[in-house]
């Protein structure tokens, strides 16, 4: 008998030791591997950009994947829900859609976490949805988040993913570049983790210089903070050497961190916020000018439904604008986190022709 049972135990082990060899063979040999730099094509036609245009609209806002509304949570962050009812992902969904129809007279709007096709979102293709709502707008999407099949948790696996980042524009781009972030968790956990990268749009401005628009998404559950660092440092370089070219930048997005000078006491809303660490370091981007609302949060923890004043909040999505970009006005709208677990962040900028007694180095 104890033979039998010696015998059953191993078998099993050997099943599952062989599944998880076969799982981690699949996920190795599908794994996502972006080139440094990529091309991405925009669609639509846009409308022509005025010759003596300053003047500039930007919203960004992370979208959840229409999966993370006010009644849900989410198990990666102490919760239990791996994925909403389908009921839910389209009302939230019709939710995201309706205030991005409100947004229409944006000239850019920055949209993270959009699926077009996982299983987390019913295989939904959300950028074709959500597209509708902005039918005079360019659009350019790079994916962020490709993996064949996640296996956890184990008795409901997220399964496939595919999602990334999209930057809608009234008028039609130079040229739009996905930037891999050359930073990741160690292996295997690479394998089933977002590959991070911004999405660079390039706009002919002021008589022929560049207004570069940047639409990022950084990474989070980095305890360290060490995979933050390396993609700041690589966007530092980046929007160096395109400022040293003349070129005007708003770079916006969902930071995972939060920004220069944020005090979670300065919230009025009454929500609970709370500050991560590490915070922004002050030597990124000397001389540039970190935009936020610092009256409002942005993201919400997801360990349990969102309850005013009780789940904590705090403020991660903002915007970065080089010296000889003027910032007019900058607010977060309140949504009380309804379809999504962030709210959306807005910006009005002005061009200047020049930055009379600043020097970068």
């Amino acid at each position: 008998m104890k033979k039998k049972i010696l015998y059953t135990v191993l078998t099993v082990a050997g099943l599952l030791l062989f599944a998880a060899c076969g799982i981690l063979g699949y996920l190795q040999f599908t794994e996502y591997k972006p080139a440094p730099v990529e091309q991405v094509q925009a669609f639509g036609k846009g409308s022509p950009l005025a010759a003596d245009k300053t003047e500039f609209s930007v919203m960004t806002w992370n979208i959840g994947y229409a999966g993370l509304g006010r009644e849900t949570d989410y198990f990666y962050d102490g919760g239990t829900m791996v994925q909403p009812e389908k009921k839910d992902m389209e009302s939230f969904l019709k939710g995201i859609y309706s205030e991005l129809k409100s947004t229409d007279s944006l000239d850019f709007v920055f949209l993270q976490e959009v699926d077009i096709n996982s299983k987390r979102s019913y295989h939904e293709n959300q950028l074709e949805e959500l597209k509708k709502a902005l039918p005079e707008h360019c659009y350019a999407f790079a994916l962020n988040y490709k993996v064949a099949y996640i296996p956890i948790p184990v008795l409901e696996p997220i399964g496939q993913v595919n999602a990334g980042i999209c930057t809608f524009s009234k008028n039609p781009s130079e040229s739009n570049e996905r930037h891999a972030y050359d930073a990741f968790f160690s292996w295997p956990k690479r394998l089933a983790f977002l590959k991070r990268c911004f999405l660079a749009s390039s706009f002919e401005v002021c008589g022929g210089k560049q207004l570069i628009m940047v639409n990022l998404h950084n990474s989070a559950y980095d305890v360290t903070g060490e995979l933050r660092s390396k993609e700041l440092a690589q966007l530092q370089a980046y929007l160096q050497m395109e400022y040293q070219e003349g070129s005007f930048i708003v770079v916006g997005g969902d930071w995972n961190m939060n920004p220069r000078g944020f005090l979670p006491q300065g919230i009025s809303s009454g929500d609970k916020a709370y500050s991560i660490k590490p915070a922004m370091d002050s030597t990124f981007m000397p001389g540039w000018q970190v935009v936020y609302d610092p009256a409002l949060p942005t993201n919400r923890n997801t360990d349990a439904p969102y309850k005013k004043g009780v789940t904590g909040t705090t403020a991660i999505d903002f915007f970065l604008v080089s010296p000889n970009v003027t910032v007019l006005k900058c607010f977060t709208l309140d949504k009380g986190f309804e379809n999504t677990d962030h709210n959306p962040v807005f910006l009005k900028f002005r061009l200047q022709a020049e930055v009379p007694g600043f020097s970068f180095l």
